[in-house]
This record gives C-alpha cells, sequence and structure tokens, in this order.
C-alpha cells in the first residue's frame, strides 16, 4: 500500500511539471507570438495527449496510473470550473463548459485504458499506444483539414463539415505514430504483420474520429484503439 501511494504521489508530481514546462511554455509562446487559434489549441491538445506518458512509464503498478488519472481529473475541472483560467491562458471556448467537459472526458478515458490495457490485460503500452493512435491523429486531421480541406464530407452522421484531406491526415499521422511505437514494443517480429495492424488501427480511428459527435471522439478513439491492441493480445499473447 505505501509503495502505491508513493509512487502515485511520484507520477502526479511528474505530470504536473509536464504540464507546468510544456503547458506554460506553449502559453508563453502563444502571448508573444499570438498563435493561430487552432493551430494554439492542437499544441495544448498534444500536450494533454503526451500527459499519458509521465502517468504510465514511471509507474510500477496500474493502481497507481489509474489514481493519477482520476487525481488529476478531478484537479484540472475543478480547476478550470472555478478559475478564470482559460481567460489568462487565451483559450476560447466553443461552448460554455467546454473545458470542464474535455478534462472529464479526456482523462476518465485514460482511468478506464489503464484499467483495462494495463490492470486486465498486463500490457501498460497498450495504454499509450491506444492515446497515441487518437492523439495525434486528431491534431493533424484538424489543422489539415483547416488549412487544406478542399473536398468536404458531410451529412446527418458527420458533425459539421469535415474533409477528405483531414481525414487522409489522420490516417497517415496515426500510421505512422502508432507503427514507430508498436514496432518497437511488439512481440510480433514479421514486420508484414506489425504494418496490418497498424494500418486496421489507423483505419478505424479515423473512422470514428470522422463520425463521432459532441467532442466524443476524445472517448471513442481512444476506446477503439484499445480495444484492437487487446484483441491483438488475446491473439498473440502480447501487443
Amino acid at each position: 500500500m505505501e509503495n502505491i501511494i508513493l509512487n502515485t504521489l511520484k507520477c502526479f508530481i511528474l505530470l504536473q511539471l509536464h504540464f507546468g514546462v510544456l503547458a506554460g511554455g506553449t502559453v508563453l509562446l502563444n502571448k508573444k507570438f499570438n498563435m493561430p487559434g487552432e493551430l494554439y489549441r492542437k499544441m495544448l491538445h498534444i500536450v494533454s495527449v503526451f500527459s499519458i506518458i509521465p502517468i504510465v512509464l514511471p509507474a510500477t503498478n496500474w493502481i497507481s496510473a489509474f489514481l493519477v488519472c482520476i487525481i488529476f481529473m478531478l484537479e484540472a475541472y475543478f480547476g478550470t470550473k472555478f478559475s478564470n483560467l482559460e481567460k489568462n491562458v487565451g483559450m476560447k471556448q466553443r461552448k460554455a463548459g467546454e473545458q470542464q467537459k474535455s478534462m472529464i472526458y479526456l482523462y476518465s478515458t485514460y482511468a478506464v485504458i489503464v484499467l483495462f490495457g494495463w490492470g486486465i490485460f498486463k500490457q501498460p503500452w497498450i495504454v499509450v499506444l491506444s492515446v497515441i493512435a487518437w492523439g495525434i491523429g486528431d491534431a493533424v486531421a484538424a489543422l489539415v483539414g483547416k488549412r487544406f480541406g478542399k473536398h468536404k464530407l458531410s451529412g446527418p452522421m458527420i458533425e459539421g463539415t469535415k474533409s477528405i484531406e483531414g481525414s487522409m491526415g489522420m490516417f497517415l499521422s496515426t500510421f505512422i505514430s502508432v507503427f514507430i511505437l508498436y514496432n518497437r514494443h511488439t512481440s510480433l517480429s514479421n514486420v508484414g504483420l506489425v504494418v496490418l495492424v497498424c494500418f486496421w488501427i489507423a483505419i478505424f480511428s479515423s473512422i470514428t474520429e470522422l463520425f463521432t459527435q459532441n467532442g466524443m471522439d476524445t472517448v471513442a478513439c481512444p476506446l477503439v484503439a484499445m480495444t484492437g491492441f487487446s484483441v491483438l493480445t488475446l491473439v498473440v499473447g502480447n501487443i
């Protein structure tokens, strides 16, 4: 029990440092250079995506990582709810309460992935891979779609207007980022199989992002990726 408490405290402190340095640095850059709004949002988004690293990698057990997710979710939620944090960092909300909901969605999803990917399937890298499969691609999709999106996608199942270019940007960036990590940590020795796994993870993540509404891609995409890696673990015995 003492080990869990100390390890949880250690990971939580590292997570605070992660946000203090990277998010703080991003805020300072924005104040100095007045970055485009979408770029600024996605840079902070990437900081949140990579916050999974200090949550998982320094942890010696899944319980500590799970507790850090829950504690930070509460801290971030109440910190944004009862302060002018968005205004102070120059963040414009698209909807009232957007930041509070985002913190709940994001870190409760991280907690679920830790519980299943690490706690049940005993694979901490499932957690990291599942988050990366969503986070980097989501940021690229928004930036590419906004800048280069000429072929629009719309329909009753698509929120707003998205683009083929944005979806392709998500697919390619997800595939590349997952391949780099997965190829390093998988027990598969056949590179062709590694490519095939990353291809389908990227495909399903991109489709999920395209059809998910109300900001729920934060939840749906990592869970879809986790499901894929978990099924693979059952078949192969390791990621």
